[in-house]
């Protein structure tokens, strides 16, 4: 059973839009909407790289509808390989945050939900689900630099 429900079976006239990385989110230390921000430029191009760039040095939890497994922990490797095939065998139609959690004055983590429209490329129906996306604060070993976000958890949501 898919999560999500069958919009239609016709496969959509336009195709999905590619986007470049954005510059600012390359920053060494990001704010978390930057991050969110380059997670949704990158599902949009279908650019497995520009998400696990914020892939900290931890696994991360990933259960996504039409991404292999049902879910569990990754490594960043893991990852790399399990997106990829969602996306060899998804054509993402749209990709955008509906709604954003910012993190209290001193918080570890934020989320967004963003609405997810994709296609099988197999039989060309169409989905919809809404993907959350968590951020955790992470020091790098060794490093005496403040925190970046990374990736705590992608998973499909109804």
């Amino acid at each position: 059973s898919r999560e999500g429900r069958v919009i239609s079976q016709q496969n959509p006239s336009e195709p999905p839009e590619k986007t470049t990385p954005d510059k600012k989110a390359e920053k060494s230390v990001a704010g978390p909407m930057e991050v969110f921000i380059d997670i949704e430029k990158g599902w949009t191009a279908e650019n497995v790289n520009m998400i696990l760039k914020h892939f900290g040095q931890g696994k991360v939890t990933i259960a996504i509808e039409g991404a292999g497994p049902s879910g569990g922990q990754f490594s960043r490797n893991q990852s790399f390989y399990l997106l990829s095939d969602m996306f060899k065998y998804t054509i993402t139609r749209k990709f955008e945050i509906v709604q954003y959690r910012k993190p209290e004055d001193s918080g570890n983590t934020s989320f967004v939900v963003a609405e997810r429209y994709y296609q099988m490329t197999d039989d060309g129906r169409l989905f919809k689900d809404k993907i959350y996306v968590s951020l955790h604060r992470e020091s790098e070993t060794g490093q005496s630099a403040e925190p970046r976000w990374v990736v705590d958890e992608i998973k499909s949501i109804r």
